[in-house]
């Protein structure tokens, strides 16, 4: 029986372009024996390679690396539009999270996903918020029952009650992650930042550069149930210091591995948190690391809120980006032709 027989004209197959690629799917292990943690890690690279460097896409908080690939409108996401580019991107789920497999004996407790109002707050702001007026990135409705909305609550899942267990797992993945494919720039979202801060700091000659957009902040933050950032930009240390001085705000840590290495902390304007993004920049410069900070609306593009990796104009977000990826003096890695 043929398609035609049954008048199938929506179907995504019929309709989306013929596309050419390297792509793949592979655990990465992590922990004792008595305690291994697997990660799932897919993965896709121009059909013929170009030499630039590969770039991991560390998703956010109850989110998963789909986040990356789709916005909620439909449109090609981050990985999608870097693999055009001639980037081999990587997209690991977290520990606990998308299709990196739960255990209780590792992960700890489970925190609810979070609900519909719980994410207005966070990525669709409406009517009465004070952020609702700028934020024209989401141009769609904000309410669930409608397309885009659902499309972005559906990916949202449990995560671990206890933060500094996920930072050691989502450090200690991503590390073992560049293990495997080598040098790369590590782009992170939201809460994925932790991850990001760890594993250049662990293994500086295994990150290129680090891109945080809108990382969990501000240095030290109380988050309630789930712990603190006890150690400025994470739940775990970053150094081998004392607690009593890793602790403390007033001495900052001095720490080597991402003074090695590029940084960019990128805010969008109507997210509410800039104050936050403007304390993480100060914490990282404080303990020696190169950081710049990309305003989004002092770059020309205003009226992002903390999705800003999936809402609309997403792509010029990514532009400014890879101009500075191009711009900035990456790590030495190899003899890739480095970043265009």
């Amino acid at each position: 029986m043929s398609v035609t027989e049954h008048c199938v004209t929506s179907a995504p197959h019929l309709s989306s372009p013929a596309t050419k690629l390297r792509r793949g799917e592979f655990w990465v292990f992590t922990g004792s024996e008595t305690s291994r943690c697997a990660s799932y890690v897919h993965w896709e690279a121009p059909a013929a390679l170009t030499g630039q460097l590969p770039v991991v896409l560390v998703h956010g908080g109850g989110g998963q690396s789909i986040d990356w690939t789709t916005t909620p409108n439909g449109d090609p996401g981050w990985a999608r539009l870097l693999v055009e580019a001639g980037h081999p991107v990587y997209l690991p789920d977290r520990p606990g999270h998308g299709r990196s497999p739960y255990r209780a004996g590792i992960h700890g407790d489970l925190l609810p996903a979070a609900g519909a109002a719980d994410l207005q707050r966070l990525f669709a702001p409406t009517p009465g918020d004070d952020r609702y007026e700028t934020h024209t990135g989401w141009p769609w409705a904000r309410t669930p029952g409608t397309a885009q909305f659902d499309a972005l609550t559906s990916s949202a899942q449990p995560l671990p009650r206890d933060i500094a267990v996920g930072h050691r797992l989502d450090g200690a993945m991503l590390a073992a992650l560049l293990e495997v494919i080598g040098p790369a720039v590590v782009v992170t979202h939201s809460a994925g930042a932790p991850a990001g801060w760890i594993a250049a700091q662990r293994r500086p000659d295994l990150v290129a550069s680090v891109v945080a957009v809108e990382p969990l902040g501000p240095p030290y933050r109380d988050l309630g149930r789930r712990g603190r950032l006890t150690y400025g930009v994470t739940a775990v240390p970053l150094d081998d210091r004392a607690c009593a001085a890793a602790t403390d705000p007033t001495r900052p840590p001095r720490l080597l591995g991402l003074t090695a290495t590029p940084i960019a902390v990128v805010t969008a304007d109507a997210s509410g948190r800039y104050d936050d993004d403007l304390a993480t920049v100060g914490f990282l410069r404080a303990a020696g690391a190169r950081v710049d900070h990309l305003v989004l609306a002092d770059l020309g593009v205003p009226g992002h809120g903390h999705g800003v990796i999936f809402e609309n104009g997403h792509d010029r977000v990514l532009s400014i980006i890879r101009n500075w990826l191009t711009a900035s003096p990456s790590r030495p890695t190899s003899a890739d032709k480095g970043l265009s």
